[in-house]
Formats: structure tokens, sequence, C-alpha cells
């Protein structure tokens, strides 16, 4: 076995057991909780919590605003994506999502890949998408009702960053000439970017939901999970 194999062996174990030992420390430590400590039901009074925008809501059971998941190397989001709504393009850069179909008609999920190959499914009730850890991914609800989902990580922490606002971050100069446009558009084009995670107003859905009554009976009836 060559030293590069022992090296690749070697930092294998040692990964396992530094997993391993953080899994004792928290279990260790949440043996003194109280029976309370396990569950958890989003509120509203909490900040960051959920968020809402276009009709849609999420909210999140991270180690920040579930304490019991701390060292355990798992959370979950809770998704309800109005009629024609989109979660924008983002990444979470510490894990892969594995997001579950609860209630929804036709929710198209995708991301793409390292060499900038698309790809793109959708989805029903019932079925599950993953999402590679680090790729910008997006769900749509193409449907004409509510579509409610949940998306699991693996990690207590997996952050979220918004493509579309992490480039506006980004000097102007910069991104002019990654975009290819003149660097006085720049301002226009913040201008027209949506601040929130959750856009509405997907034109081609729209019309076709216009003359729906399910959408207009989901959206009355609009969950929070």
């Amino acid at each position: 076995m060559v030293a590069g194999q022992y090296l690749a062996l070697f930092a294998t174990v040692l990964g396992v057991a530094t997993h391993a030992q953080e899994t004792t420390l928290a279990s260790a430590t949440l043996a003194n909780e109280p029976a309370t400590a396990f569950v958890y039901v989003p509120s509203t009074t909490v900040e960051g919590a959920i968020s809402t925008g276009a009709s849609s809501t999420t909210s999140l059971r991270t180690s920040i605003y579930f304490p019991a998941l701390a060292g355990m190397g798992i959370s979950q989001s809770a998704f309800t994506l109005a009629p024609c709504a989109l979660r924008s393009p983002h990444i979470h850069q510490r894990a892969a999502g594995l997001l579950y179909a609860y209630d929804a008609a036709s929710l198209e999920v995708g991301f793409v890949t390292e060499n900038g190959t698309a790809v793109s499914n959708t989805i029903s009730s019932g079925a599950s998408a993953v999402f590679p850890q680090g790729l910008i991914h997006y769900q749509f609800n193409s449907g004409c009702t509510n579509a409610t989902y949940t998306i699991s990580y693996g990690s207590e922490l997996p952050g979220t960053q918004v493509v579309t606002q992490a480039l506006l971050a980004l000097p102007n100069d910069v991104l002019a000439a990654s975009l290819g446009i003149p660097t006085s558009a720049v301002g226009q084009l913040a201008g027209q970017v949506p601040s929130n995670k959750f856009v509405g107003g997907v034109a081609d859905c729209e019309a076709r939901c216009a003359n729906s009554t399910d959408s207009a009976s989901a959206m009355a009836g609009r969950k929070l999970i």
C-alpha cells in the first residue's frame, strides 16, 4: 500500500472516530435534558424561525432553533410553496438535502452539476428528490395548488446562500464583466432582483392557473408547517 493510500485510510478512520466521539458527547449532554427538549414546534415569536414571502412559508429546524440537534449532524426545513411560486436558486454549503413531497400536484425540482449540466424533474405527493451538497438548486411549484414538502439535511447547520443575492454583493465591475453587461446596468439589475428567497409571479404558470378554483382555495387555506 503506497503512502497516499495509508493517508487516505487514516483520514477515513479518523473521521469515523471523530464523528463517533461527537455523537457520544451529544448523547451525554442530552441525557440530562427534559423530554420537552426533544420536540420542536416553530414559533412566529422567534426571529428567523419562520420566513414568508410570495404567499409561501418555510420553518427551520436547525440547532439554532432546535438545540437538541446540536452534535447530531441533522436538520430539517418545512415548506408551503404557493401556486406558481419559486424558491429562488440557492446553495447549502455544508450539506446535501433530501426532499420529501408531502402534498404536491406538480413540484419542479432541479440543480446544476459541477460541469454545468442542468438536472430537472417534476414530482408529486409521495416522491423524494436529492440535492447534492454545494450545488445550485431550486424548487418551483408549477401546480395550481399549494405544495407542501420537507427537506432534511446532513448537517445541523447546512447554511443557505441565495445565488442572485450573493452575485449582487460582488463589486459592480466584477459583476458587470462576469455577466457581459455595462457597469451602468448593474444598478438597474439590482433593482429588479427580488430580496426574498421566495419569488412569485411566474407568468406562464399564473396564466394557466388564473381560472383554477383549486388555486384560489389553496391560497385561502395555506398551511404553516
